[in-house]
């Protein structure tokens, strides 16, 4: 019963991070970009900002899934940090795993 607590709260602590990840590549994409008008850039790094996830996934289907060269750039540099924080993430509930079994 304790190790499938585990497991899930790997994978939603997993999650968490990915979506925190995901909003802040779009806030910094949305900073640094160049837009044609200066309202642009305050408009949508306040989108960004007050709707956190959503904006998020508004920002990436309107402006930054356009830019494919960049999109699949930080694609795989997230999935490389995804991939390293999932392995630690997955050796440390194991190890709790196996230490409460242990003192049980």
């Amino acid at each position: 019963m304790i190790i499938g607590f585990l497991f899930l709260m790997f994978f939603l602590i997993l999650l968490g991070v990915l979506l925190f990840v995901f909003w802040l590549i779009m806030l910094i994409d949305s900073i640094s970009r160049k837009f044609k008008e200066s309202n642009d850039k305050v408009i949508w790094v306040i989108v960004n900002v007050f709707l956190g996830i959503l904006g998020s996934l508004i920002y990436y289907f309107v402006i930054y899934y356009k830019d494919k060269s960049k999109s699949m750039k930080w694609f795989w540099w997230t999935l490389l940090a995804l991939a390293i924080l999932s392995l630690l993430s997955f050796l440390i509930t194991v190890m709790t795993a196996v230490s409460l079994k242990a003192g049980a």
